[in-house]
C-alpha cells in the first residue's frame, strides 16, 4: 500500500484525455519503452476510477475507489522509477524519457504530492529547453508539465471554496470570499499564459486547458452562491464575478477547436463537454 495520504477528487478534470496516445514513439520491443506504456495504462486505470466518481458511476469490484485509484497512481510512479533506473539511456534515445517523467508528475499530482510533482515537471521543462535530438520532449508532455502549477492552484481554490461554503452562515466573511476571488484572478492569468504558449498553438491539449477553465468556474460557483447570506445585496458583486468566469469558460470551450485550429475531429468532443458544463455551470441571479 502507498504511503501517500488519500486524496479525494477536488476538481473533475478528465485527465485520461491527457494520456491518450501518450507513448508516441514506442520503438520496437524495448523493455523500458514498454514499461512506460505500462505506466500509462496503470495511470489510466486510476484516472478511470476518478472519472467514475465524477459521474457517479459504479466501479464493479471496487469497494473504495479513492484508495484503489491511489494504488494505481502509486504503482505508476513505481513503474516509471523502475524504467528510468534500468533504462534511462534507452528512454532518452527513443525520446520517451520526458514522457515517462510526465506520467510520474501526473501520478504524483493525483496522489497529492504537489512538491514532488512540480520537481519532476520542472525536470521535463528543463529537458525541453536543451533542444537535444536524444532528449526530445513532445509538445503535449511539455504542456502538461507547464500546466501542473495551474492545476495545483485550481485544487487549492477548490479547497478554499468548499471550506467557505461549509462555514456556518454567520461565520462567512467578505474578506474570505474576496481572497478567493483574488486567487481566482491569479489562476486565470496563469492559465491564460499557458493557453498562449507558442508550443501549444494548434495542439489538442488546448481542449484540456479549456476544460480546466470550466472546472475553475465550477469551484467559484459554490463559493459565490454561499454569499447569499450577506446583507443588503452584498452577494451581487460575487455573483457577477462568478458569472464572468462562467461566461468566459463556456465561450472558450465552445470555440476551442476553431480558435486553435484543432480541426473538425474535435467538434463532437466540444459539443459533449459543452453540454455537460452548460448544465453544471448555472448562472447566479
Amino acid at each position: 500500500m502507498s504511503n501517500y495520504p488519500l486524496r479525494t477528487l477536488k476538481t473533475a478534470l478528465i485527465i485520461t484525455l491527457l494520456l491518450m496516445g501518450c507513448v508516441q514513439n514506442l520503438m520496437g520491443c524495448a523493455q523500458h519503452a514498454h514499461q512506460v506504456s505500462d505506466a500509462q495504462e496503470i495511470f489510466s486505470h486510476g484516472a478511470a476510477l476518478d472519472l467514475a466518481r465524477k459521474f457517479n458511476l459504479d466501479a464493479p469490484g471496487v469497494n473504495d475507489p479513492v484508495q484503489e485509484s491511489h494504488r494505481y497512481y502509486a504503482l505508476a510512479v513505481g513503474t516509471v522509477n523502475e524504467a528510468i533506473r534500468d533504462g534511462a539511456a534507452d528512454l532518452r534515445r527513443d525520446s520517451l524519457y520526458g514522457t515517462a517523467l510526465t506520467i510520474k508528475a501526473l501520478s504524483l499530482w493525483r496522489l497529492g504530492d504537489t512538491a514532488s510533482s512540480k520537481k519532476v515537471a520542472d525536470e521535463v521543462i528543463a529537458l525541453a529547453g536543451q533542444n537535444s535530438d536524444t532528449d526530445k520532449v513532445w509538445p503535449r508532455d511539455l504542456g502538461i508539465c507547464k500546466s501542473l502549477p495551474v492545476l495545483f492552484m485550481i485544487d487549492a481554490l477548490a479547497d478554499q471554496a468548499k471550506e467557505f461554503a461549509a462555514q456556518d452562515p454567520n461565520d462567512r466573511k467578505e474578506e474570505t470570499i474576496d481572497g478567493i476571488m483574488a486567487n481566482a484572478a491569479q489562476t486565470q492569468t496563469a492559465l491564460d499564459r499557458i493557453v498562449d504558449d507558442p508550443v501549444l498553438k494548434g495542439h489538442p491539449f488546448q481542449f484540456f486547458l479549456a476544460e480546466a477553465r470550466c472546472e475553475m468556474a465550477n469551484t467559484l460557483q459554490e463559493a459565490a452562491a454561499a454569499t447569499a447570506v450577506f446583507p443588503d445585496n452584498g452577494a451581487q458583486k460575487y455573483y457577477a464575478k462568478y458569472n464572468d468566469y462562467r461566461s468566459k469558460a463556456l465561450h472558450d470551450l465552445q470555440n476551442v477547436a476553431t480558435a486553435h485550429d484543432l480541426g473538425e475531429g474535435f467538434q463532437a468532443r466540444v459539443i459533449k463537454m459543452q453540454g455537460y458544463y452548460s448544465r453544471l455551470l448555472q448562472p447566479l441571479p
